[in-house]
């Protein structure tokens, strides 16, 4: 007998508890200390997210079983996802080694002699890496990805001591390094170590500052806007900071984010006002006109997205 993949066991689980996925999620939330919603609880059960080592034991705490059981049913579902995809999954595995392996070039960069230049042609194949280490969250939970970000990290940082630049090419690597900066975050994050989070948060805020680049400045304050929200704190006030600094360099995809995340954090806040407020204005970004190129940090964003934040709250 096939044994369960994680959505099933989820749902199994829930309904013999006698629970329906807003009594779960409110479960979760007293357990976890985290607000869930019941839109959250869905996507686990529908397998659009897998549950991490942090919220496995959550889960098993709600349903009194042991985090093992939910641990082999996550397993159990990578391994039918590879096995439906076939050839793809085979890729999917290569294109992960590969970008853990990537990790190696820029410690390669800064093994140079330091009065070698770094120019155009080391910082396209950088930017190439950090947009495909960035999906890897897609397909991983934070306690797979936290040491392959906090490494690349780590790489950024010697390369930005060791090498020489230009002014533009300097700029360019601060916002690479905001930009892992952010997701090594949200990795701690999803593994529950909130403490190193908030420090990546604030160290990708200065780096993005450094660069000129208030976009990614605004979202390193949406980050620990979320953070504070889902932690049981008002996190309305860096939510509004996050969008007012970002506002006069936002893209329509980036604006849409920052307005998304505030909606969440007025609405955990109980201000139904100003959270739809400012979903309206999420919406009406993303059908803004504007020639300028997206960064791909917000490469996930669209109409979808923000209609699934208006779900949450």
């Amino acid at each position: 007998m096939e044994p369960d993949t994680i959505g099933e066991l989820l749902r199994r689980l829930r309904v013999q508890s006698g629970r329906s996925q807003t009594e779960q999620a409110d479960t979760l939330s007293a357990l976890s200390g985290r607000p869930v919603t019941c839109n959250e609880v869905s996507r686990w059960e529908a397998e659009r997210r897998l549950l991490t080592p942090f919220w496995q034991q959550h889960f098993a705490d709600s349903f009194d079983v042991e985090s093992r059981v939910l641990r082999d049913a996550v397993a159990a579902t990578r391994a039918a996802r590879r096995q439906q995809k076939g050839d793809d999954g085979a890729v999917q595995r290569r294109e992960f080694i590969g970008a853990v392996a990537s990790l190696a070039l820029p410690l390669r960069l800064v093994q140079q002699p330091t009065d070698r230049q770094i120019g155009q042609a080391d910082l396209d194949p950088l930017r190439r890496r950090t947009a495909r280490l960035r999906r890897l969250d897609d397909v991983l939970g934070g306690a797979d990805t936290a040491p392959v970000y906090a490494a690349e990290v780590v790489a950024m940082q010697n390369l930005l001591r060791g090498a020489s630049f230009t002014g533009d090419i300097g700029r360019e690597l601060h916002v690479l390094l905001a930009g892992h900066l952010q997701q090594a975050g949200w990795a701690a994050f999803d593994h529950g170590d909130l403490r190193r989070a908030s420090r990546f948060y604030a160290d990708s805020r200065r780096a993005a500052e450094e660069a000129g680049a208030q976009d990614l400045a605004g979202n390193a304050l949406a980050y620990a806007a979320y953070q504070q929200t889902t932690t049981a704190k008002n996190g309305t006030a860096v939510a509004d900071a996050s969008y007012e600094v970002a506002r006069e360099a936002a893209t329509p995809k980036v604006s849409a984010l920052l307005l998304s995340r505030k909606a969440w954090a007025y609405a955990v806040a109980g201000d139904v006002r100003q959270a739809d407020t400012a979903l309206a204005m999420a919406r009406d970004a993303l059908n803004q006109p504007d020639e300028r190129p997206e960064p791909d940090w917000v490469f996930w964003v669209d109409s979808a997205e923000v209609d699934i934040m208006a779900g949450r709250c």
